[in-house]
């Protein structure tokens, strides 16, 4: 009788094992067609306007290339140029500087 004891607990140990590593595959293709989605609409997106979805100008801006919707107006920045932005040494300046280009920018 302990044999079918045993029999029974090893199977239900193989079962959990064999349920733990489905999971752990379908955690992982989820994982992959997510980042798969994510680098698919990066590229579909990419150089788009948020807003209007028109092809996006990059105009340079003192040291700052600024991002710009000939269609809607609209201007986007990189990381890297808000970075250069907030930690200009003169923030005064360069913020003037691409405010005055905001204003030229979206002037009819």
């Amino acid at each position: 009788m302990t044999v079918g004891k045993r029999s029974t607990l090893e199977d239900e140990y193989f079962v959990r094992e064999d349920a733990e590593r489905i999971r752990a595959l379908a955690m992982e293709e989820q994982r992959r067609l997510r980042a798969h989605e994510k680098e698919a609409l990066r590229k579909l997106h990419h150089g788009r306007c948020a807003e209007c979805g028109a092809q996006l100008v990059p105009e340079k801006v003192g040291a700052i290339v600024v991002h710009h919707c000939p269609s809607c107006g609209g201007a986007f920045l990189t990381k890297n140029a808000w970075e250069m932005l907030h930690n200009a040494a003169e923030p005064h300046s360069l913020m003037g500087a691409v405010l005055n280009w905001f204003k030229s920018a979206n002037k009819p």
